[in-house]
């Protein structure tokens, strides 16, 4: 009799997509941690123009100061942005971001403890900063989450409504907390957003893996002269507010 063997067929391989969601629904945790990194960069653009003439008695600030107060988030935001984004191709988009928000998070707890105009300066110069660390991937860790460019656009344009949204309420929405609440407040409200951007990149979001790290030198250069042009165009106009004034 002739005898068979039966051997069992391997299993076929197929590709292991359980690291990339398949849906916005199943990467909610990583997205709903995206937008508020997003949220919270553009909320910060705005939300303290209402509350400059309340800063500006409360803390004695001239002109000049109100203005550095006003623009010194987006001055170090815009100038610092290019030159975190090569800090975060060395070292990891992921662990660059979280840095920022624990660093946007504290700084914003931080007014709590000023008392004068150069104070809050100081204050928001940090957090532009924290913004800068964050920015570059904000939407880089979408297109890593996902591997579905329908996705991965989906994903964004819903971050990015997001942002725009904070950018335009921002006013309103500070004027709201300001009928209720002093004006620290519009800062304070970083902390609980920073938060839960750090908890949906934490939990949401894998770590970031060495063959991703791109060994490219940091561009200092370009964050100078970025900065320095920022610098320039603020600075003008603020000059010539505070010298009509001593004119006056």
């Amino acid at each position: 009799m002739e005898r068979r063997s039966i051997t069992a067929a391997p299993p076929s391989a197929s590709p292991d997509r359980s690291e990339h969601p398949q849906s916005l629904r199943a990467a909610w945790v990583a997205v709903t941690g995206l937008a508020a990194v997003f949220l919270i960069e553009m909320l910060d653009t705005s939300v303290l123009t209402v509350a400059l003439p309340t800063i500006a008695r409360d803390l004695s600030a001239s002109a000049t100061e109100v203005q550095w107060v006003s623009g010194a988030y987006a001055l170090v935001f815009g100038g610092f942005m290019l030159a975190f984004g090569s800090v975060a191709d060395r070292f990891g988009r992921r662990r660059v971001m979280l840095l920022g928000l624990t660093l946007f998070g504290l700084a914003s707890l931080s007014v709590l403890l000023v008392t004068e105009p150069m104070g809050l300066i100081a204050v928001r110069t940090v957090v532009g900063i924290a913004a800068a660390m964050t920015a570059p991937g904000s939407m880089a860790l979408s297109f890593r989450l996902f591997d579905d460019d329908a996705l991965r656009v989906r994903a964004t344009a819903l971050i990015s409504t997001v942002g725009f949204i904070g950018l335009m309420i921002g006013p309103t929405a500070g004027g709201l907390v300001l009928s209720i609440a002093p004006w620290q407040a519009l800062l304070l409200v970083n902390v609980p957003i920073a938060a839960l951007a750090i908890l949906g990149i934490r939990f949401g979001i894998r770590p970031d893996r060495p063959e991703e790290l791109h060994r490219v030198p940091i561009d200092l250069l370009g964050a100078v002269l970025g900065t320095a042009a920022v610098v320039l165009t603020l600075l003008t106009p603020t000059l010539l507010v505070d010298r009509a004034g001593t004119i006056r």
